[in-house]
């Protein structure tokens, strides 16, 4: 389809003289013109010729659509598109005479001229109008003569209708970059200009300026995701996964349905597909009145169904297309009719983007399944070349701890994506899922593999929560929304419930803290006496929400992404040089010789040995870009330490600084257990199970014991707070690596 987004009028007198056309054509090219129309109507018919000929060839080396204005006989010559006015040719009878395959443009002054002309296509039999021009917007010294302004809202009414009946438009006469992002707001398909880029001083920058100004009234805040796909009673897969996942994925979901399923977790048991002419109603109502900025294909069931879609594709405006090679639903049942492999083949290279399952890409190359994802690559890597599309390889299907993905290019060139697999039963939809998300992300990230990263990460995130879900009694579906509930509870703001508790007088051990409703692990470290008794036996609901979590599960088992592993030590790295400042603070506060001692080389040691961990996974090439900045819950965390070290008494200090001492030193024991040499994370594990950093998180315990044994009632239920305070920080800190990147 034609881009008529930002279409440039030449004119002469206006750009210098006729020899500067070309070079302004040129450089409004590299800006972003998309359309070109030769108008000069001051030469003869010999001088017309030859410029058009000079900047045809331009234009079709730059890929650009060249219109001339008014000369039919040279455009018929010449093989050029033909844009006429009012007073010029009828445009019925220049449609009829010129060659399918060129576009005929037509001035619309006003709503009458527009209906005429559409009754009389209806009578003659012929094709509306490629594009109008709408206008003049206002008046302009290009067209002194030209008829009243439409202004912005009389062009955007008529655009309206052009766009339900299927007609491009642009608007033209007085367009700017005063009135250029209200135009591209409205239904028109383009801006048309003449002196703005014409008269410039820098025609390339000014074509930019337009083409930025276009670019950002047309995005949306939520890409207008299509899925053309069949249906699924129990939500699971289908246009109902598809929905839920474009709308997890950040888009606005619409879709047009191709076939009605009877199914379940359990498999299909009957397909109805409704007549063609409604399939093209259901289409026809989208695109006549909604921008499409991306197409998720999934089950098309037959070949004429294939072949319907495919001309809706080829004739209408769109962003980039998934294609979901629907053949074989993850029960096994066949969900594509026999004779529609050549149609799928024929769609393949009109799509940007295919991602068949392992089975499913076995077909279409004509081979067996691959058993490996080497050979799942080689067998892309032939059908990209072949059909001149993107393939996404799907490692679900295979066998082994990982089940990654890649984005396999016709170029030959491979983007794997790491994903770990996930033990469960519950993946009914996960190849619609997946498609419909990265058609979604193509949009917002501008990057297939960009998009395949994230979709993979969301999916592995909505596979792991499935079991939860509890949907029917066979392959269930994935928590198409489990990574948002998490998003929401991180960012509830109602007061942690430690913080609101009252009648606490901390008179005596069982009244300085309420013990958690969940019970505390057995701690690895020696309790030091009854007021650390007390705080572990508090510590129960928020140490199991840390090992819960996702980035603690997969520190443990190795799965967790390297890209979330650097930016925790990046942020660790952060709050080691404010942590070291509140030890440094507490050690000036001590009461006595020993702690000053001990908080002091605490603070000197923390430094040199997790600067030397950095180090090592810097060195180890795991990451490039060093230390960046503090996150908002790093800050939030190292600030809520700092103003307890240095704003209350020694005692809250010292209780706020343990949970990264006992904590830290609890996981890490606890993770002992799965570390191993070729662990990805062994020296992390290594640090916080070694006897180094042991010894000093049992000081740190006995230094709080002696110091809450040693304080007043409202000291020690002060001191309580901050250390569960501290606790959900080291929660927020860990879980906040698995919270980048998402927007």
């Amino acid at each position: 389809m034609t881009d008529f987004s930002l279409y440039l009028v030449t004119d002469p007198k206006l750009g210098g003289g006729p020899d500067k056309v070309a070079g302004i054509v040129e450089q409004a090219a590299a800006g972003g013109v998309t359309v070109v129309q030769l108008r000069d109507k001051d030469a003869d018919a010999a001088t017309f010729r030859a410029r058009a000929v000079e900047l045809k060839e331009i234009c079709d080396r730059l890929e650009r659509p060249l219109f001339l204005n008014d000369r039919f006989d040279t455009a018929v010559e010449l093989g050029c598109h033909l844009h006429i006015g009012q007073g010029d040719i009828p445009y019925v009878e220049a449609r009829q005479a010129l060659p399918d395959h060129l576009m005929v443009g037509l001035t619309i002054e006003n709503m009458e001229q527009l209906h005429t002309v559409i009754a009389g296509c209806e009578r003659a039999g012929v094709a509306l109008p490629d594009v109008v021009g709408l206008g003049p917007v206002h008046d302009t010294a290009t067209k002194p003569d030209a008829p009243q302004a439409l202004g912005v809202d009389g062009v955007a009414d008529i655009a309206t209708v052009c766009r339900r009946h299927g007609i491009r438009s642009v608007a033209i006469g007085g367009v700017d970059l005063s009135n250029a992002s209200r135009l591209a707001r409205t239904d028109v398909d383009g801006l048309c200009v003449v002196s703005e880029i014409m008269a410039a001083n820098d025609p390339g920058g000014a074509a930019r300026d337009l083409r930025a100004l276009i670019d950002a009234a047309r995005t949306p805040s939520r890409p207008r995701v299509l899925t053309i796909a069949g249906t699924d009673p129990t939500g699971g897969a289908g246009v109902q996964a598809d929905l839920k996942s474009i709308a997890a994925a950040g888009g606005f979901g619409m879709s047009v349905v191709t076939a009605l399923v009877a199914q379940n977790t359990h498999g299909v048991t009957s397909v109805h597909t409704p007549p063609a002419e409604f399939l093209d109603q259901q289409l026809e109502s989208v695109f006549s009145d909604v921008t499409v900025d991306a197409v998720k294909l999934g089950m098309l069931g037959s070949a004429a169904t294939v072949r319907q879609v495919t001309r809706w594709l080829r004739e209408r405006d769109h962003g980039p297309v998934v294609l979901d090679p629907v053949m074989v639903a993850t029960s096994g049942d066949s969900l594509l009719d026999a004779d529609a492999a050549d149609a799928l083949l024929e769609l393949a290279g009109e799509v940007d983007v295919i991602t068949p399952n392992i089975p499913e890409l076995a077909v279409l190359c004509d081979e067996p399944p691959a058993p490996s994802m080497d050979t799942a690559v080689r067998q892309a890597l032939t059908f990209a070349a072949q059909n001149n599309t993107i393939v996404i390889v799907k490692g679900g299907h295979l066998n082994g701890p990982n089940a990654d993905n890649a984005v396999v290019r016709p170029d030959g060139s491979v983007h794997p994506v790491s994903n770990p697999r996930v033990d469960t039963t519950n993946s009914h939809g996960t190849g619609c899922s997946l498609s419909a998300a990265l058609a979604t992300r193509i949009v917002l990230d501008n990057s297939v593999e960009d998009a395949l990263e994230w979709s993979t990460r969301w999916l592995n995130e909505a596979l792991r929560a499935s079991d939860a879900l509890q949907v029917g009694s066979g392959s269930g579906p994935v928590d198409h929304f489990a990574m948002h509930q998490r998003m929401l509870r991180a960012a509830d703001t109602t007061p942690w419930p430690h913080l609101q508790v009252t009648g606490l007088t901390g008179s005596r051990v069982d009244d300085v803290v309420v013990p958690s409703s969940v019970q505390s692990p057995v701690p690895a470290l020696a309790l030091a006496g009854p007021f650390t008794e007390a705080l572990w036996a508090a510590t129960g609901e928020v140490m199991g929400q840390i090992m819960d979590s996702g980035f603690i599960r997969g520190l443990g088992d190795g799965t967790l992404s390297p890209q979330e592993f650097i930016f925790y030590i990046d942020q660790d790295a952060h709050y080691l040089r404010q942590y070291s400042r509140a030890l440094a603070v507490l050690s000036s506060k001590a009461p006595d010789a020993p702690a000053q001692v001990e908080w002091a080389t605490s603070a000197a040691e923390c430094i040199v040995v997790e600067a030397e961990l950095h180090r090592t996974y810097l060195a180890r090439g795991l990451a490039d870009t060093g230390v960046t900045a503090p996150s908002p819950v790093t800050m939030a965390y190292t600030d809520f330490l700092v103003a307890r070290a240095y704003a209350d008494d020694y005692v809250v200090g010292a209780a706020a600084v343990l949970p990264c001492y006992w904590l830290y030193a609890e996981i890490g024991l606890l993770l002992a257990a799965q570390n191993h040499e070729h662990h990805p994370y062994r020296d992390w594990l290594d640090t916080y199970s070694g006897e180094e950093f042991l010894t000093g998180a049992r000081k740190a315990i006995a230094r709080v014991e002696t110091a809450m044994a040693g304080a007043g009632p409202q000291q020690r239920v002060a001191a309580a707070r901050a250390y569960l305070s501290a606790c959900v920080h080291e929660r927020e800190f860990f879980d906040q690596a698995t919270r980048k990147g998402w927007i």
